[in-house]
């Protein structure tokens, strides 16, 4: 009889937590002003813009916007900026599950996110373009070898892994993500994902590298974090900093970029793969730095070679599911390059994608700036969804 009303009385608690939780946790839609065509609020450093001052039919332009606030709620984050002045800013409150929290695995009662142009969100594999971004500068200074060294020659410790085959992959096989090896990671429960795997794992480089060679390196598209951990260990070996401290000291802070957040793994390093947490606002700044050609306020950030290179196409993935339209999208040095098919012209863009909806597309034909943050971790169908809202924008802009 006892157990029964203990059972009873914990069973009623657990209920009242859950609904007290979630009740306190719902917030209405953040917007930035009385509708989803109101005009930004200026900060230092982004200054709004119109519509018709930034080349855009207005009508149309208001019309995709109120698509997206009326129906389209699974986004945290829509920001749109052009000629470097900010025409569009929604936000959303919704559920998500950042890695700064036990990594991701919220429980069912956390309830909903609230947001603002203040709060951080995890960008998850847009971290992989920002560490290729740190790797352009430590190769302009001289602090790794070239391009198309040897992987493994930095490493010596790893004399045991040095087949041909391994000892073919460089650092651009790493940065196309064609280095050849045996790596799972796509489309797998977490268990069964190696990137989930990095989470644990003490000597990163053994890890990625004791897997076979299926393929020749580069050969074939083959996504793969551990290449980008891999990136991130040399840098960070060669510089006796950690990964956060080099892209604040090289990348954020010139660009005024002052609140982020890294997550962790248990050793204490920054979470190469994916680990990066940003405000929407400054998402933007690092698509304007790439259209700018790493020039931020007349000085050189991160050169402009680099910046080139990294966005040109040097291998095809067969991937169709981050286009609108679905068709198939090619890899750079860490971003993504894929076109919009219009009517009467095609418009080719480039991208920095996160897992989940994390999204800083940039245009260069348009010179503009797309940012969306979302928390569908997982899901296949958020990367149409927003290929198509991109899709939308483009075709309103003249």
């Amino acid at each position: 009889m006892f157990s029964f009303i203990f059972a009873q009385r914990l069973f009623f608690l657990f209920t009242f937590l859950i609904v007290t939780l979630n009740y306190g946790c719902q917030e209405p839609i953040v917007r930035p002003g009385r509708n989803s065509c109101s005009p930004p609020i200026a900060d230092s450093f982004w200054q709004p813009a119109n519509t018709n001052e930034s080349g855009f039919s207005a009508e149309t332009f208001c019309n995709v916007l109120r698509e997206y606030v009326e129906k389209n709620n699974r986004l945290h984050s829509v920001l749109i900026e052009r000629h470097g002045k900010l025409i569009a800013e929604i936000y959303h409150n919704g559920k998500d599950s950042p890695l700064s929290i036990r990594y991701g695995f919220r429980l069912p009662f956390d309830g909903e996110s609230t947001f603002d142009k203040e709060t951080l969100h995890d960008v998850r594999s847009v971290s992989k373009s920002v560490v290729s971004l740190l790797f352009g500068i430590a190769l302009e200074k001289k602090l790794i070898p070239e391009i198309d060294a040897s992987v493994l020659s930095s490493f010596p410790e790893l004399d045991d892994l040095g087949s041909v085959q391994h000892r073919s992959v460089t650092w651009r096989h790493l940065l196309t993500m064609s280095g050849g090896l045996d790596w799972k990671e796509w489309g797998r429960g977490f268990l069964t994902n190696d990137e989930a795997r990095l989470y644990w794992k003490k000597d990163l480089v053994r890890f990625v590298f004791e897997r076979p060679i299926i393929e020749p390196a580069g050969k074939v598209f083959n996504y793969n974090g551990g290449g980008t951990s891999v990136l991130a260990e040399i840098l960070t070996k060669e510089t006796e900093k950690s990964l956060d401290e080099l892209a604040a000291e090289w990348l954020f802070h010139p660009i005024g970029i002052n609140e982020y957040e890294w997550v962790k793994d248990r050793y204490g390093r920054a979470l190469a793969f994916g680990g990066l947490r940003l405000r929407p606002r400054d998402m933007l700044k690092l698509g304007r730095l790439m259209l700018n050609g790493g020039i931020w306020e007349k000085k050189q950030i991160v050169p402009n070679q680099w910046i080139m290179d990294s966005l040109k196409p040097h291998i095809s993935t067969n991937i169709t599911m981050l286009s609108g339209d679905e068709s198939p999208v090619k890899y750079g040095y860490q971003w993504w390059i894929g076109e919009t098919y219009l009517p009467n012209r095609r418009v080719s863009w480039q991208a920095a994608l996160g897992n989940g909806g994390q999204r800083i597309y940039i245009v260069p034909d348009l010179d503009l700036v797309v940012v969306t943050t979302a928390g569908e971790y997982g899901s296949a169908g958020i990367g149409k969804e927003i290929g198509m809202l991109l899709d939308k924008i483009i075709a309103t802009a003249n």
